[in-house]
């Protein structure tokens, strides 16, 4: 049986679920990132998967889905850790895409390719649905995702909404591009009575990488300069507007804060500390 991993966290009226999804095991930065700083090329990542719940004044939303029961055995089932709360799919009403990649949509759909999340509405970047209707050889998610992309794209072909910029994805969320990891990628910011938590989904997939988004993540994303551009944009972002933020591969709790300190630097507090405070 898998473990549960969750951390509450609110944001203003808002209440947040963090909830880890696969499985991992640690890796030195310097796998990851190019010309790691000094004394940081060691550093262990442990990069778990994750989803993130909200529940906002218009329902409740789900960020991603997790990988769900199509890629084996998990360390951490996303889905338990929701039960444990209470959270049951029929009590979804908006499903947030971050992007396509297979631990972000495989929990969408049953084994049985029926939508998990049925009574939801689902948002996503149009260059994401957009791949989707396009051959795997494109190159635009990966190849053994087919079967299953045209599953999901036709079970949420009449409950879904597209968009291209920023914009809001419901009252209380902003969709925000943030492009350079995979097609669509997309950042969104949940704001209410003043707080704010963003959420980065793959852009960042260690706070390490916010603290200095100069950096090129050597690993991970298809257009890498665009993300590094992406990475700057949020830790400017963050750090400006005074906002939280979460990654969905961060370590639990994988909340925290930054402050600029200087040029391409950024220093990252994690939640728990401020909390301590």
């Amino acid at each position: 049986m898998p473990d549960i991993a969750s951390h509450r966290i609110r944001v203003g009226a808002f209440d947040c679920l963090v909830a880890k999804d696969g499985s991992t095991s640690p890796r030195p930065l310097s796998e990851l990132m190019a010309d790691p700083p000094d004394g940081l090329a060691d550093h262990p990542i442990t990069m778990l998967g994750g989803i993130l719940v909200a529940d906002t004044r218009e329902g409740r939303v789900l960020i991603d889905s997790g990988d769900g029961p199509h890629r084996g055995p998990r360390t951490h089932a996303a889905e338990l850790a929701l039960a444990a709360e209470g959270i049951s799919p029929e009590s979804v009403d908006v499903v947030l895409l971050t992007h396509g990649d297979p631990d972000h949509i495989l929990g969408l759909l049953t084994a049985e390719g029926k939508l998990v999340y049925g009574d939801a509405r689902y948002i996503l970047h149009r260059d994401l649905w957009t791949a989707w209707q396009s051959p795997p050889s494109a190159g635009l998610y990966f190849p053994d995702q087919g079967t299953f992309v045209k599953q999901l794209a036709e079970c949420i072909a009449e409950r879904h909404t597209l968009f291209d910029g920023e914009s809001e994805a419901i009252a209380g969320i902003m969709a925000i591009p943030a492009l350079g990891h995979r097609v669509g990628h997309t950042v969104y910011m949940i704001e209410s009575e003043g707080q704010k938590l963003l959420h980065i989904g793959d852009a960042a997939v260690h706070p390490p990488f916010l603290e200095y988004p100069g950096k090129v993540n050597i690993r991970h994303d298809t257009n890498q300069e665009q993300a590094r551009d992406s990475r700057r944009m949020i830790s400017a972002r963050a750090a400006s507007e005074g906002a939280m933020v979460v990654g969905t591969h961060f370590e639990l709790p994988g909340v925290g804060t930054l402050t600029h300190a200087g040029e391409d630097r950024y220093t990252w507090t994690p939640i728990v500390a401020q909390e301590r405070n």
